[in-house]
């Protein structure tokens, strides 16, 4: 008998024996049902993780010498110092502080200017650039400058010349001479150059070999600044370059700024023909007692505020040849105090002078302004002629702001819309006050004046007198115009535009429309598409009304009382006057029917323009109507439309009707329409009264139309 070998063996084919086969299936499948651990998923299903890398994102400050705190940021340090090889283009560097994404090293002596490299435990990476400063390091024991002394240049071209790790003290009526070519590097938050008490600074280079003042990194705010708290004649920078100040404000202004004449001291410099760039705060800032003996042909630009700072009576120190553009802030800020002292006037320059504080900006001295300036107000401020706690006392400050066809003087807020700076207000009679070819708009955030019961872009206060032509005046939160005073005048007053203004374009009193004019439009989407005005009474002069695009609408005058005329009152052909309730003309004075009077009613329109007489509201009586009591013949009305007075008796003796005649009156009325009185079309009380019409229509009186 032959015994039968081990089942698992291959057969003659070389494969596997089909009983072998189904064996180990069932073995792998009883496994996988009945081993728990085989059906775990396997806990590190990425054998091969992503390594831990070290970066460097940025060093801070980018340069410097030897010494100078680098502050290096990125990922992946170890915290602790000591982990952290740090070098200068090869040379090691202590850490004296760590985190995971921080690092702060010193720059390591015999360091030169190359990449900035890390380790962590056997990782290595490369950041940017380190510049490494090298020059002359001036001698701070000794920075406290008492005699005259000059820095000369002492390395060719551009190389550092000096470098200034705290602050040069320049007092006692030295002068510190700094020559052309001249290159300073500054280091610390202390560093910088400063005048007092009679020092002086003059440094004065040349085109072709300008000084430069700059930081030991290319970064903003490195060192201070050069501040001039002196008055010392030689005070002066030409051809110099002033790059990266601005790190602490002046002790002086409490601002930062590369440049600054201080607050304090009548502090006096020139500066012609610098650069003032890069650097943190203002580039220059001018405090209110300062001088700037000369300013021109500057290039101030890439700064962290504005190009320039200064009080509201330094707006005379820039020139329209200096380059102001390019600043954080484009704009040349203004700071609120008077302008008393002595006329100012300013220069255009290409950027807008904004003033920033919210204060009225009183006026008591002259303020020329120059075509194509733009002026920005914040919310609150505002320009007023007068002093600032008493509105009527005689003004002397003016303001002629005289732009031509191709450069306008603008007005407006900083932030858009109506009503967000407070407007113009004038308080002189000077006859330099003038707006000529500007645009206004955005004014009228609140009164201007103690006695002002109204907002406007423009106000007139007391005895003001003021030229407006060419000018737009849009976007008002109030009135356009508001004559607050009865006294004020618009004198040579043509060819404006209003728009847009949440009430009426202009506000006055019943005299003051004489100095209106048909060329101006008056109508342009305003809230309220009517001139205002006050029913004063017309005692001095002559009155003519003219025509405007829009009507009249007039309202009872401030005592409650309606328009009473002792003069000659003339309506032009298409005039409309609409009156509010208790508003009416009447021919004579106030509480006296029938004394002699000298007032006369002329209005003599055509078929095509007649004269409209109406209340400002549809219906019988609601207005007072027009009282006649002078005998002249010039009491003419030939085609006119007076409809719905009569609201109430007119004279003391009686008399209600849209037409009322007392005390002799003489009327001639022709091609008339009289409708809708609350009385009578025409009236009569205590007799003798003469009245001529023709070819008149009468309607919708409710008492009739001629009373007996």
């Amino acid at each position: 008998m032959r015994t039968r070998k081990n089942s698992i063996a291959r057969d003659n084919t070389g494969l596997w024996a089909p009983g072998l086969t189904l064996l180990i299936l069932v073995v792998i499948l009883g496994c996988s049902k009945d081993d728990p651990a085989a059906m775990e998923p396997n806990p590190n299903p990425n054998p091969n993780p992503t390594p831990v890398v070290t970066t460097i994102s940025g060093i801070d400050p980018a340069g410097g010498t030897v010494g100078t705190e680098v502050t290096i940021t990125g990922t992946n340090f170890s915290n602790t110092a000591a982990d952290n090889q740090v070098s200068f283009n090869g040379v090691a560097a202590t850490v004296s502080s760590a985190t995971a994404t921080q690092l702060v090293v010193e720059v390591p002596a015999n360091a030169t200017t190359g990449v900035v490299s890390i380790s962590v435990d056997g990782r290595n990476a490369q950041g940017p650039t380190f510049t490494v400063i090298e020059g002359n390091i001036f001698a701070c024991g000794d920075n406290v400058i008492t005699e005259n002394r000059t820095l000369e240049d002492l390395e060719p071209g551009d190389a550092i010349d000096y470098i200034v790790q705290c602050e040069i003290l320049v007092t006692g009526n030295a002068l510190l001479t700094i020559e052309p070519g001249v290159v300073i590097a500054f280091e610390g938050e202390e560093s910088g150059i400063f005048t007092t008490e009679g020092g002086g600074v003059k440094a004065v280079g040349t085109m072709a070999n300008p000084i430069k003042l700059i930081g030991t990194s290319e970064n903003k705010g490195v060192w201070k600044g050069m501040y001039f708290g002196s008055s010392h004649p030689e005070n002066r920078l030409e051809y110099v370059t002033v790059r990266h100040a601005g790190r602490t404000a002046s002790g002086q202004s409490g601002e930062k700024g590369a440049v600054q004449l201080s607050k304090g001291v009548e502090s006096k410099a020139a500066i012609v023909n610098c650069t003032i760039e890069n650097n943190d705060g203002y580039g220059v800032f001018i405090t209110d007692q300062s001088v700037i003996d000369a300013f021109g042909n500057n290039t101030i630009t890439d700064n962290q505020l504005s190009p320039v700072g200064l009080f509201f009576n330094q707006l005379g120190a820039l020139d329209t040849t200096s380059d102001y553009l390019g600043n954080s802030g484009n704009y040349v800020e203004v700071r609120e105090n008077d302008l008393q002292d002595s006329p100012v006037a300013m220069a255009k320059i290409n950027v807008p002078y904004r003033f920033v504080e919210s204060r009225r900006y009183n006026i008591n001295n002259a303020l020329t302004i120059s075509p194509g300036n733009i002026l920005e107000f914040s919310a609150g401020a505002g320009f007023r002629l007068g002093e600032q706690a008493a509105d009527c006392l005689t003004a002397t400050g003016s303001l002629n702001a005289t732009g031509t066809a191709g450069e306008h003087i603008v007005f407006r807020g900083v932030t858009p819309g109506k009503g967000t700076w407070l407007g113009i207000g004038i308080n002189s009679s000077n006859p330099n006050n003038q707006l000529i070819y500007c645009d206004i708009s955005g004014g009228g955030s609140d009164d201007l004046y103690n006695a002002s019961a109204f907002a406007a872009n423009i106000t007139l206060q007391c005895e003001s007198r003021v030229a407006i032509q060419h000018t737009t005046i849009q976007e008002s939160g109030g009135f356009g115009i508001y004559m607050l005073e009865e006294d004020a005048r618009l004198v040579d007053f043509e060819a404006n535009e209003f728009s847009d203004n949440e009430l009426a374009p202009l506000l006055l009193h019943f005299p003051q429309v004489a100095g209106l004019d048909t060329a101006t439009t008056y109508g342009g989407g305003n809230g309220r598409e009517y001139v205002q005005v006050y029913g004063q009474a017309i005692v001095d002069d002559d009155l003519t009304v003219q025509k405007l695009d829009v009507p009249y609408r007039i309202s009872q005058d401030r005592a409650g009382r309606e328009t009473y005329v002792e003069k000659a009152l003339t309506i032009q052909p298409g005039v409309i006057l609409e009156f509010e309730m208790g508003a009416g003309i009447v021919l004579g004075s106030p509480g006296v029917d029938c004394i002699p009077v000298t007032g006369s009613l002329n209005a003599v329109g055509t078929p095509d323009n007649p004269i409209v007489f109406r209340g400002a509201t549809e219906g019988q009586g609601t207005w007072l109507g027009l009282g006649i009591n002078s005998s002249t013949a010039a009491n003419l009305m030939e085609y006119c439309e007076i409809r719905g007075g009569g609201a109430s008796q007119m004279y003391n003796a009686g008399g209600q009707g849209n037409v009322v005649m007392t005390c002799g009156a003489s009327l001639e009325v022709s091609n008339a329409t009289i409708a809708d009185s609350g009385g009578w079309g025409i009236d009569f009380v205590q007799g003798a009264n003469s009245l001529t019409q023709a070819n008149t229509t009468f309607s919708n009186n409710a008492d009739g139309d001629i009373a007996p």
